[in-house]
């Protein structure tokens, strides 16, 4: 294997939920498929990491909400330089944030929050995070 290609997301609200990833991480679109069509679903792209954006069942509830499974997805993460701008940035738009969790034992300066996107995928912001050597 080369690479980790992307991640698979079921959506309510496909623009919604491109539009949150791309103003907060700077993901782009890089691909659609079947364009135009009922069952239209597209990539983002940030560096050589890919979401990939599906329109939900609308025959499940509408007030099914992603997060963490018992077995399968628990959380997407992602290396921020400082959390406290990026924090700032979700307040304003609404999207509450956990407290920041303080890991200096693992790596100095490592330091993470939890939160949720708008359909209640659970994300992880990563400040000072180190591999082991």
């Amino acid at each position: 294997m080369n690479a980790f290609n992307h991640i698979a997301l079921n959506c309510r609200d496909q623009a919604a939920q491109e539009a949150f990833y791309t103003k907060h991480f700077g993901f782009k679109r890089s691909r659609t498929f079947h364009k135009g069509e009922p069952g239209e679903f597209f990539m983002l792209k940030l560096g050589s990491m890919r979401l990939e954006l599906f329109k939900g069942d609308p025959d499940k509830s509408v007030d099914a909400k992603g997060g963490e499974q018992h077995v399968g997805f628990k959380h997407l993460a992602f290396d921020v330089p400082k959390l406290e701008p990026v924090i700032a940035a979700l307040k304003a738009d609404g999207i509450e944030c956990d407290p920041v969790i303080e890991l200096p034992k693992l790596a100095p300066g490592f330091r993470i929050v939890f939160f949720r996107d708008p359909e209640g995928h659970i994300l992880e912001l990563m400040e000072g995070y180190i591999d082991e050597e």
